[in-house]
């Protein structure tokens, strides 16, 4: 199964990097989920939970207030300003 490179960061610092089997993102349109071989995507974030699902299922979520997100060739992209753990994160998906 193939996986996403996922690069999650703020201003100042990395949030997360790694392989994910999926990412859903705030967009300011809806909900987003990411999945390995998504066409290229460029989107803006708005306000919510940013959810990276790892290979074996655990969930790392982090509460954002807009930035934008980039998807190419299973190579995902997030910047913010600032990242938050989220208030109802969970351990699995």
């Amino acid at each position: 199964m193939s996986a996403l490179e996922v690069t999650f960061v703020t201003a100042d610092r990395t949030v997360w990097t790694g392989q994910a089997a999926q990412v859903v993102v705030p967009a300011i349109d809806g909900s987003m989920g990411i999945l390995p071989q998504m066409q290229p995507t460029l989107a803006i974030l708005g306000t919510g939970a940013v959810r990276i699902i790892d290979q074996d299922g655990h969930v790392e979520a982090l509460d954002v207030e807009g930035g934008f997100v980039s998807v190419d060739a299973d190579v995902v992209t997030i910047g913010v300003d600032d990242a938050t753990p989220a208030e109802s994160a969970t351990s699995r998906f």
